[in-house]
């Protein structure tokens, strides 16, 4: 369906629509030339010193890269205007919450679902292959749907927006997703520190409600942990003993720790400039025999084994540069999403998945509303000079 959207919007590019470039599509298009000269030059690498191949991992990358490019290209480019953006979020968040009530009612056995086995042993997965994808796509519809009901233009609106969060939220903990959690926690922290600053620099010299709440919790805040410190021994030893049996879960913990140090060990046999697309790690837990290889389920690392310490840094740059264009531009819930999509970065490779680009890309356009914004501002400003 994607590809389907693809083809149509770049016919509709091509026939109709003047070429025009936006801070958005600028900075994709940067990403993807430093990420494709970086993956040239450690494939090269890669076919000299590695001893063998893994081809269809390789040829798996390629295609997905080659995908996610156009896509997130195509979308700087033809979402730049500020309402049609606003309808697709609407309409995500909407259809986004629909699927995630048919899953859970598929789950629970409340709705058919035949050929489907919606569950990985405790953990609800739906229709996706493994219920860490549910939590992501949850994630996702969960901030989108925050970010909407922050920029309603009415209670009716805005209630709307919440109300489509409940299902994405219930699906995200029936998934068990330990990256839905933290970066829930991670994003609504950002959301809650980013709106009380832009509360505290729009409220007047006279007192509103919000000030006050705003300017009432600062205030409390020394007295509330001065009142916690006696149960931070408590609070530590529950969050070490959940953090034990989160790493000790299926041994999780050693796993990822060996995986994390074999992409370092590659990465320097590189020589930092990676081997290329495709998986790289050979010593799991478990051996396969060749070609077979396994990927380390961090961006940053699988991106260090493929296009080395360039690639990494091109990632860190178009991440932080979408964060804090809807800092600045005045949207909290989206730039909880970017840091919500970090945390999945932490612990998968989602560089590959659609999601990820459309989060990225709609944090990007926002640049260009930025700018237009200011623009009366300087003009103003000129005018009064």
């Amino acid at each position: 369906m994607l590809l389907v959207w693809l083809c149509l919007a770049g016919l509709r590019q091509l026939l109709s629509r003047p070429l025009i470039l936006n801070p958005a599509l600028t900075r994709v298009l940067c990403f993807w030339f430093v990420m494709v000269v970086s993956l040239c030059v450690g494939m090269t690498v890669g076919l000299v010193v590695e001893p063998f191949q893994d081809y269809d991992g390789m040829l798996r990358d390629a295609i997905a890269y080659a995908f996610v490019f156009s896509f997130s290209a195509m979308m700087a480019l033809t979402l730049s205007d500020t309402a049609e953006r606003r309808q697709l979020s609407w309409r995500i968040v909407v259809i986004g919450s629909i699927s995630l009530i048919l899953q859970i009612g598929g789950g629970l056995g409340k709705i058919p679902m035949p050929g489907v086995d919606p569950w990985y042993w405790d953990r609800l997965r739906g229709w996706a292959e493994n219920p860490n994808q549910l939590g992501f796509f949850a994630l996702f519809i969960t901030l989108m749907g925050l970010h909407l009901a922050d920029q309603a233009a009415n209670k009716i609106e805005s209630l709307q927006a919440l109300s489509a969060i409940v299902p994405a939220f219930v699906a995200g903990l029936m998934s068990r997703s330990d990256s839905f959690v933290i970066g829930l926690i991670v994003s609504g922290g950002l959301f809650i520190t980013l709106k009380s600053v832009a509360w505290l620099q729009d409220t007047e010299m006279a007192p509103t409600l919000r000030g006050a709440a705003v300017a009432l919790g600062l205030l409390a805040l020394p007295l509330a942990i001065i009142i916690s410190v006696p149960f931070a021994s408590a609070a530590l030893s529950s969050i070490e003993r959940v953090s034990n049996e989160v790493y000790a879960d299926n041994e999780q913990g050693d796993t990822r720790l060996h995986l994390w140090a074999e992409a370092i060990d590659k990465g320097i046999q590189s020589g930092l400039v990676g081997f290329g697309p495709g998986p790289h790690l050979t010593s799991k837990s478990f051996k396969r025999p060749p070609p077979d290889k396994f990927e380390v389920h961090n961006t940053l690392l699988d991106l260090l084994t493929q296009g080395g310490i360039v690639a990494m840094v091109a990632f860190v740059w178009i991440s932080f540069t979408a964060l804090f264009a809807v800092a600045r531009a005045g949207h909290p819930a989206l730039a909880g999403l970017v840091a919500g999509l970090l945390v999945f970065s932490m612990f998968h490779y989602v560089l590959r998945q659609p999601i990820f680009w459309f989060g990225i890309v709609l944090c990007l356009l926002s640049m260009t509303r930025s700018v237009e914004s200011l623009s009366p501002r300087l003009s103003a400003r000129r005018a009064t000079q």
